[in-house]
């Protein structure tokens, strides 16, 4: 209630992405990041700065990774491509950046995605572990982990210390989410794209079979059973920094299941456990780890339902 400034952190969900179907930075109506700010100025009458200000600030710079523009009337955005839980703090970080490490007199609404690209790196690093670190359960794996929430945690209590923020300050954060529908197959991302090709003709990506994960490094385990059990951990971690800063945490990874690229996209399996419906929305583009435009807009309704609840 009472909210008098926003502040975004995170990562390229929160920045927004380009894909095929939206090439230009300028194209970025359906961010969530954007969808949320226009719905957050009218609930709490916030100022979004002038016309241009505004529009630039829900533009991102292609060769920075970052919004067009950090500020914009009561809005701030410091997310960046390719951030991890440590950007958060580290070195002053993205908080450090858009709250200057001093807090605010003003009631400030903190909101961010952050973890994919975290959850990512541990993907990883278990898909090239040595037999030695696989036969001592992924070491690595769950070291990262573990530095992931802990520097979730520092930021959660930095932003929720009254000392910071006297007049108050909110924050929701997501769990994350992937692309996988609970199993791990990286090679479930097989994107449904066409491409004319001279003198072939048109060229399915998806009935090619090439496993587009793969080719960025998403492989799979040896024990993905392992890889579960450091996915949920770190998700009981999320749960837990919620409830002992009594901040709000978007269930993500629970509302994306069933629209990854195994339960709903080319192929869907009906056997999957994450399965809903024929046909249900898939969630993620051609990138399999960024949000198509029905993934944006299920984020700025979850975000927003934690808001209006």
């Amino acid at each position: 209630s009472d909210v008098q400034r926003v502040i975004f952190l995170g990562d390229s969900v929160s920045v927004g992405t380009p894909n095929t179907a939206h090439l230009l930075s300028v194209d970025n109506s359906h961010f969530y990041r954007n969808l949320l700010g226009e719905w957050l100025a009218a609930e709490f009458s916030l100022e979004t700065g002038d016309f241009f200000s505004w529009g630039v600030w829900k533009t991102y710079d292609y060769f920075a990774g970052k919004g067009g523009k950090m500020e914009s009337g009561d809005f701030k955005n410091c997310s960046k491509w390719g951030a991890r839980t440590d950007d958060l703090m580290e070195g002053g970080g993205q908080i450090g950046e858009c709250t200057g490490g001093v807090g605010s007199p003003y009631r400030t609404l903190f909101v961010f995605t952050m973890g994919g690209n975290d959850i990512a790196k541990i993907t990883q690093i278990g898909a090239e572990a040595s037999a030695e670190e696989i036969a001592d359960g992924y070491p690595a794996a769950w070291a990262l982990a573990e530095t992931t929430v802990t520097y979730l945690e520092e930021a959660i209590q930095w932003i929720k210390d009254p000392d910071n923020f006297p007049n108050g300050s909110y924050v929701i954060y997501v769990n994350g989410f992937e692309f996988t529908d609970a199993t791990g197959e990286t090679s479930a991302c097989t994107p449904n794209l066409e491409f004319d090709i001279p003198g072939i003709g048109m060229v399915n990506l998806a009935e090619l079979g090439i496993e587009t994960a793969n080719l960025a490094g998403y492989g799979e385990w040896a024990q993905p059973e392992v890889q579960a059990d450091i996915v949920i951990w770190m998700m009981e971690q999320y749960m837990r920094i919620a409830v002992d800063y009594q901040a709000d945490m978007v269930w993500t990874i629970e509302a994306f299941c069933g629209h990854g690229y195994k339960a709903a996209g080319f192929n869907a399996d009906p056997d999957n456990r994450c399965y809903i419906e024929e046909g249900a929305a898939l969630y993620f583009d051609e990138t399999c780890i960024h949000p198509s435009d029905a993934g944006h807009a299920a984020l700025f309704q979850m975000f927003k339902a934690v808001v209006e609840e």
